[in-house]
């Protein structure tokens, strides 16, 4: 934090048996007079007034006059070829600088770093190379802008029948970059809406929900948190260049069993306005059938963005049975993601395959005290010569356990040993291990606790 910061958040609603509403206010707002970490000069200042949003333009010179002591490294003005750099001196006689160089990109810069000394680093001036900097330090120091956060909602419920529910939600977000600066502030406001509905459709052994949720998100609305789950560029195989307006729909039906499991299809369509469309097909079950519990996961994306299209599938299976005390079961993981540049329909290098299947036993309670020991081969492909091929296969035994498990103690060990086995023959195999044991404790009617950990 560079400056000091009013953070406000006031709110309301107001419920009724069908409707509900609700208007909330969040505020993050620097005081630009009231800065902590720099003390900004009447120049400074004016430079972040000319700069924008850009924090390219938010340098400012660092070099400033100051006395000679044999404790400071200072440095002198000197003309080369017309062009005025600073020259390291210890000439008392000299007129003197400070001066406090910043690293910035390779071939940015035209100072490198001479050497480091006791009481601090020298850098040197190095002329450009046919009109290229061949340096990455500068005299100059980074500006840091004061900002403002704005975000404002209005929600909404309504719920005529235990059978129906429909909510929405629209925000409005006001994101100033720079407070010193009028420029740039056309892209400040940004809007966001969602509109959510369900309704049952069947009620008697099965039940059988649709649902809809509709999503826009301006390319300017600034969020206080963020919107989706960090997995949410890679299952859509977003690139870092996607921007534009958002638009994302998801539908699908839920098949309801109750006290048994459920089964859900989802369709998602996700658009960014002229540069990214995609879709993908979920489907997920979870169901307990006596001594039998089952869960799938799995997905399928088709997207065409506008350098490159893919196809990802995945799919995660697990089988479990239960007798007593025991349990045995297998697993099934699999993920295969091609993605094309457009141009030369070469995959790229975002482009993998895997599978992998496991099984496993166990003894105990899994709540509590237990023992469980599994078995997983894998095969993994990669980019190789242009083509997803083989690069190699592992085979991983697992120790997963709880040994003691009270209320003022409790001990658990975790072991994975993996060989990774190369196609490659002059690649050696690699085997490894990876442990861990954790054992709490607690005294005093928990009062004082303590964790060992060994990895």
């Amino acid at each position: 934090q560079n400056y000091t910061r009013f953070v406000t958040y006031a709110g309301g609603s107001h419920e009724s048996k069908k409707w509900s509403f609700g208007s909330y206010l969040y505020s993050e707002n620097d005081l630009k007079n009231q800065p902590l970490q720099q003390s900004l000069s009447a120049e400074q200042a004016q430079i972040l007034a000319n700069a924008g949003d850009n924090p390219d333009l938010m340098v400012a010179p660092s070099a400033y006059l100051d006395s000679y002591s044999d404790n400071k490294i200072l440095y002198k003005k000197t003309m080369l070829n017309a062009i005025e750099v600073f020259e390291y001196s210890n000439n008392p006689d000299d007129v003197l600088y400070n001066v406090r160089f910043s690293q910035v990109a390779a071939n940015k810069g035209n100072y490198v770093l001479k050497n480091s000394a006791a009481i601090g680093r020298i850098y040197e001036y190095i002329e450009p190379l046919n009109g290229i900097p061949q340096g990455n330090y500068e005299p100059v120091i980074q500006l840091v802008a004061p900002i403002k956060t704005q975000v404002a909602t209005f929600l909404g419920k309504y719920n005529p029948t235990e059978k129906t529910l429909i909510d929405f939600e629209i925000g409005v977000s006001n994101n100033d970059k720079n407070l010193f600066s009028s420029l740039d502030d056309s892209n400040n406001q940004g809007l966001a809406t969602k509109i959510n509905a369900r309704q049952r459709l069947f009620s008697k052994k099965w039940n059988v929900d649709a649902f809809a949720n509709y999503q826009f998100i301006a390319k300017d609305f600034s969020s206080v948190e963020r919107l989706y789950s960090i997995e949410f560029g890679r299952d859509w195989n977003l690139g870092t260049t996607i921007i534009g307006n958002q638009s994302y729909l998801v539908s699908g039906l839920q098949m309801t069993l109750p006290e048994k499991g459920n089964w859900v299809y989802q369709f998602e369509k996700l658009d960014y306005s002229g540069n990214f469309s995609g879709n993908r097909h979920i489907l997920n079950a979870s169901f307990n059938l006596n001594q039998w519990k089952i869960r799938n996961s799995g997905s399928f994306l088709n997207s065409d963005a506008t350098a490159s299209t893919s196809k990802f599938l995945r799919n995660q299976t697990q089988i479990k049975y239960h007798f007593k005390k025991n349990w045995i079961g297998g697993s099934l993981k699999l993920e295969d993601n091609q993605e094309k540049d457009k141009i030369t329909n070469q995959f790229s290098a975002l482009s993998q395959r895997f599978t992998e299947y496991g099984f496993f036993a166990g003894r105990g309670d899994s709540t509590k005290v237990f023992v469980e020991l599994g078995y997983f081969k894998r095969a993994n492909d990669s980019l190789l010569n242009g083509m997803i091929q083989r690069v190699n296969n592992s085979q991983t035994f697992a120790l997963r356990s709880k040994l003691i498990q009270t209320s003022k103690s409790d001990l658990s060990l975790f072991v994975n040993y993996r060989v990774l086995d190369f196609v490659d023959a002059a690649k050696k195999n690699e085997p490894s291990l990876n442990s861990r044991m954790i054992y709490n404790d607690r005294f005093f009617n928990q009062l004082i606790q303590s964790t060992t950990v060994f990895e």
